[in-house]
């Protein structure tokens, strides 16, 4: 650490001939990030040092202007359709871990966002819901392609960062745009850029958090805390509860004192406040239930005190468990469409954790019923 102790740090740099000028400005840089809890970083080669990485691949990724260090793929949502996945290459990979694990995380996010902040939780986020008489349900089109480099720059510059730092470290946790919609080339694309700042960062357009990189997902829940501030006095001024989980937005509020007709203005106010922080609602995914009807968030019902497991995850582990035991493991993978016995394993276990963090008095006894079934096929057994 440079300013716990400036004196050693001041005579270390005046043997290698730098001036007192520049080793007191050092000195301060560092005390400004270093009192956040968040490491000292001065120049790119500084950063490049802490991280064990050549300069030159940070310097060669920050002027990428062809958005190639990523792998695109898609996957499938429940729903239909695809969610574009963005994976960076691995050595970038390492470094984003490494801004994960050194600057981003642990710091604190707006208290109405449940998703990727330690001690966050989906059944955390439903518990908020439970027992509502109105719910409403909304959800955020594209949104970490949405959240913007410059507000990924605004969340290194709040932590402490000197400008150019913070740019530097923008760049290396965003992907350039390069063929945006026609909708969002203005608002994307730098005034006069041939002019602005160091030649070889120069780009036409800025870029955007790619979904599938590590650091995005912290990041985006840090660019969004004035949108959560706005949501949540939305919420307040209504009387309901407000959480967002990534981007899925949820309302919900009391039998007696809400109305269709105030849900309707409620999502117009959502609608208005998404769009000033550069974000648009997906007008497909828009869902009022009114008292009576099935209230689900998350994927758990909340119409009792505590979040419970919808029926139908209840019967789908249900059946795996039972054709595991009945049919054995590469039997009931192949029943099931199962690409490999492996990959069906670690899909059962996975909900039956879930489902435990939900009702552990129906987990348990399945879980256990599914690890005895294992053994007897003789799964994890050696040669």
């Amino acid at each position: 650490m440079i300013a716990a102790s400036p004196h050693r740090y001041m005579t270390g740099g005046r043997a290698e001939g730098r001036s007192d000028e520049l080793l007191a400005s050092a000195i301060a840089q560092a005390r400004a990030v270093e009192v956040s809890g968040a490491p000292a970083i001065v120049t790119l080669r500084h950063l490049a040092a802490r991280m064990d990485v050549d300069y030159r691949y940070l310097r060669s990724v920050i002027a990428n202007r062809a958005g190639d260090r990523y792998r695109d793929f898609s996957i499938s949502k429940r729903g239909g359709g695809g969610r574009r996945i963005a994976v960076p290459e691995p050595r970038l990979m390492a470094v984003q871990r490494w801004i994960v694990r050194e600057i981003l995380r642990g710091r604190p996010v707006h208290p109405d966002s449940h998703a990727y902040a330690t001690g966050s939780s989906i059944v955390a986020c439903a518990q908020r819901h439970c027992m509502a008489g109105w719910l409403l349900k909304l959800d955020i089109h594209d949104f970490f392609e949405s959240v913007p480099e410059r507000s990924v720059y605004d969340v290194f510059r709040a932590i402490g960062y000197q400008p150019l730092v913070s740019f530097e470290l923008a760049r290396l946790c965003t992907r350039p745009w390069v063929d945006p919609p026609d909708d969002r080339r203005d608002a994307r694309t730098v005034r006069n850029h041939a002019a602005r700042g160091i030649e070889l960062y120069r780009r036409e357009l800025t870029g955007h958090l790619p979904q599938g990189a590590p650091t995005s997902p912290m990041l985006s829940n840090l660019a969004c805390v004035g949108l959560d501030e706005r949501l949540s006095a939305l919420a307040r001024s209504a009387r309901l509860a407000y959480t967002r989980y990534s981007d899925d937005l949820t309302f919900s509020g009391p039998p007696g004192t809400f109305d269709r007709a105030k849900a309707v203005g409620l999502v117009d106010g959502v609608r208005e406040i998404l769009r000033s922080h550069g974000f648009r609602m997906h007008e497909r995914k828009i869902s009022i239930v009114p008292p009576g009807g099935r209230k689900v968030v998350l994927g758990l019902l909340v119409d009792r005190e505590r979040p419970r497991l919808l029926g139908e995850l209840r019967r789908r582990l249900s059946d795996h468990v039972r054709g595991v035991e009945g049919f054995g493991i590469a039997g009931h993978a192949a029943e099931r469409n199962f690409e490999a016995p492996t990959g069906m394993v670690n899909h059962i276990a996975g909900l039956l954790r879930f489902a435990r963090d939900v009702e552990p008095a129906f987990a348990d006894p399945l879980r256990a019923r599914f690890e005895a079934a294992l053994v007897r096929h003789g799964w994890g057994a050696g040669p």
